[in-house]
């Protein structure tokens, strides 16, 4: 083991990096010529590559540093919580995917104007910015901060680079280059991780019962459970990360996971319905790996610095302490690897969240109310612009993170997501699983769900904050999905039916005859 600064091998390692993906971009610029090409790489990608997409884009910026994190603060059962996809994805692939492939929108909101009314449509795809916003930006302070911490450099200094080079490479290639570029920097992460592993066993004689004793019999200070503590049962809504909030979050996965944009272009990225469900199965397989992984390597990180206590405390945040071993234990050039693999962690799903965000903004705002009719080469170029403008904006938002980054990124996004992805939720599950709501329906029942996190979110110094004292955010999700779907349920019925003709390939269940 060595410390030390980085040295001109490892920033040739970052730079070549860096480069590769640019020219990826590059690359698949000259392949666009509509905007199924641009948005959905034409439904052409292999079905295994969308998979791996799927996952990169989802969770590895969190997962890379959030996850270690985490179990390096608290402990393993918010982590445990990943392993339960083997459960909740299959179901949601049978769900969705029939729907999707059906319809095979450029924009999922656009379904909410063919099932409700154009406003519904506007206000879902107007939330959706935000709600990236929250993800990407959250992930970027992270990832940021710990590559700022890694290299020496100053914070905004990496946050700038990394989002112009991200933008760059997004708007030039497309969903063809987003995937393939996700495909390759997962590939960068498992390494990463796999090299910090090996060298954690070696260091203490490749014994993993070792390890794993070691940080069992260590309680944090945060949770009070052991690091690796995967279970717990108490039936408690001031407690996070009970298998029943994880359980429930899973579940609740079914229903979210068609309702998200980001998502559901790489499902339909892999054509055929049959290659769907294939990139459903790999995405379950990644994510499991990737879970056991990362929470296996934390375990020795949380072992290794139980015997280095005075490195310990030079650990400024949980979310640097992967940085934090790369850049003072780590081989020379290994460093390289395993910060290119922080740049993958930071770029994977920005590029992703880019990429949807211009959709959105191209297909349920530009192309539907200011420029009708135009060629496909003019919205193509329409949606270049877009992506150069959101990747400004997220970069802006970003910087006002780095202002407000004491929680650990997890529960940074957590808390603000609680707040307002309930409205898109609320819209398409009402519209896809009810045959009888309708447009007033889905408008009350989404801000109803909205307000109600709010609410019991807690406001600070409020008239309400006696009632919610003490409820976990993991939990706010358990009362205002519900809450929301049967309010707006409700509401529907005091309003009249939509015609029948006008559900037809809307909905789970078919309408038959009359209006339901």
């Amino acid at each position: 083991m060595q410390t030390g600064q980085l040295i001109l091998g490892d920033y040739l390692i970052i730079g070549g990096y860096l480069v590769g993906v640019v020219l990826i971009g590059l690359f698949f610029s000259r392949r666009q010529k509509s905007l199924k090409e641009y948005f959905l790489a034409s439904g052409n990608v292999p079905w295994w590559a969308v998979g791996i997409s799927m996952f990169a884009t989802a969770i590895s910026p969190l997962s890379f540093l959030g996850v270690a994190g985490w179990v390096f603060m608290k402990d393993s059962r918010q982590a445990f919580g990943g392993t339960l996809v083997v459960l909740s994805l299959p179901l949601a692939a049978l769900v969705w995917i029939p729907l999707w492939s059906r319809l095979r929108l450029l924009s999922i909101f656009e379904y909410l104007e063919l099932r409700f009314h154009p406003a519904v449509r506007a206000v879902g795809a107007a939330v959706f910015p935000i709600q990236m916003m929250f993800w990407v930006g959250n992930g970027l302070v992270a990832s940021s901060q710990a590559f700022a911490h890694a290299t020496g450099n100053n914070a905004v200094t990496c946050l700038v680079v990394i989002v112009l080079l991200g933008t760059v490479y997004t708007m030039l290639g497309g969903s063809r280059a987003v995937i393939w570029t996700d495909v390759a920097q997962f590939i960068v992460l498992s390494i990463a991780f796999v090299v910090i592993g090996v060298l954690l066993l070696n260091y203490f004689d490749w014994q993993p019962l070792k390890i794993y004793h070691i940080a069992s019999s260590v309680k944090s200070e945060v949770s009070g459970y052991s690091h690796t503590k995967l279970i717990s049962a108490e039936l408690d809504l001031a407690i996070e990360a009970t298998i029943w909030a994880m359980i429930f979050s899973r579940l609740s996965e079914i229903l979210t996971f068609g309702t998200q944009q980001v998502i559901v272009q790489r499902v339909l990225a892999s054509g055929s319905k049959r290659n769907m469900f294939k990139a459903m199965y790999m995405n379950i397989g990644v994510e499991i790996f990737w879970t056991a992984l990362s929470v296996v390597v934390v375990w020795g990180l949380v072992a290794f610095y139980n015997q280095n206590v005075e490195a310990k405390t030079s650990i400024e945040h949980p979310d640097k302490v992967i940085a934090h071993y790369v850049v003072h234990y780590m081989p020379v050039f290994m460093r390289g690897v395993i910060l290119a693999g922080l740049l993958a962690a930071m770029m994977s799903t920005f590029d992703s969240a880019l990429n949807s965000i211009s959709s959105v903004c191209t297909n349920d705002f530009y192309r539907r109310y200011f420029r009708r009719n135009r060629s496909e080469s003019y919205y193509l170029a329409a949606s270049k612009y877009f992506t150069l403008a959101w990747g400004l904006v997220l970069l802006a938002f970003a910087l006002w993170q780095l202002k407000h980054s004491g929680q650990t990124v997890l529960e940074r996004f957590g808390r603000l997501n609680v707040l307002i992805s309930p409205i898109i939720l609320c819209f398409f599950v009402l519209g896809v699983f009810f045959r009888r709501t309708n447009t007033p329906g889905a408008l009350i029942g989404g801000l109803t769900a909205s307000s109600t996190a709010v609410i019991i979110s807690g406001i600070p110094g409020g008239l309400l904050e006696p009632l919610v004292e003490g409820i976990n955010w993991m939990w706010v999700s358990v009362f205002t999905t519900p809450i929301g779907l049967i309010v707006g349920y409700c509401a529907s019925l005091l309003f009249p039916a939509q015609p029948t003709e006008r559900l037809a390939g809307l909905t789970i269940r078919q309408p038959q005859t009359g209006t339901g």
